[in-house]
């Protein structure tokens, strides 16, 4: 029941009339709020609000991407060379001279038994594939309860 705005009693008109305005304003909020979110979910419309942002974005992933391509392809290049080459075997021999106990470390246990599985897993596979090969191969012949028994 709506209070009555100056203490007299209003008339059932007056209040359909009321609730009708507000029907029509609740209405128009509505069918806004449904608009806005049309537009805020729909990326067509986003990307044309923003085309500024997103053309910049975009540029900015594809120079990053180019840049970090360039940045190997120049460094795998640099790296071939024959000075690159010789400057990595410097270091290495360096290093061996060093530290020459790490140079030729006989194998772990671990390491070994490893070796030894891998090695094991290995024989059999080639095995299991060359036996496989050597069968000879069986004629095709239909199967299930279609097929016809041989006379």
């Amino acid at each position: 029941m709506i209070a009555p705005a100056a203490g007299r009693p209003r008339t059932a008109r007056a209040i359909e009339e009321e609730i009708r305005r507000r029907r029509v304003e609740l209405g128009a909020l509505a069918a806004e709020l449904h608009r806005r979110g049309r537009e805020l979910t729909s990326p067509r419309l986003l990307i044309r609000r923003h085309a500024f942002g997103v053309t910049v974005a975009l540029l900015a992933v594809g120079a990053a991407a180019a840049g970090s391509i360039a940045y190997r392809a120049r460094r795998a290049r640099r790296e071939g060379t024959l000075l690159a080459r010789g400057g990595r075997l410097r270091d290495a021999l360096g290093r061996m001279i060093d530290r020459p106990e790490r140079v030729a470390v006989e194998p772990t246990a671990t390491q070994r038994i490893i070796g030894s599985a891998g090695s094991a897993a290995a024989a059999f596979l080639i095995k299991a594939a060359l036996e496989r090969l050597s069968r000879p191969r069986q004629e095709a012949r239909p199967r299930g309860w279609f097929a016809r028994p041989s006379r």
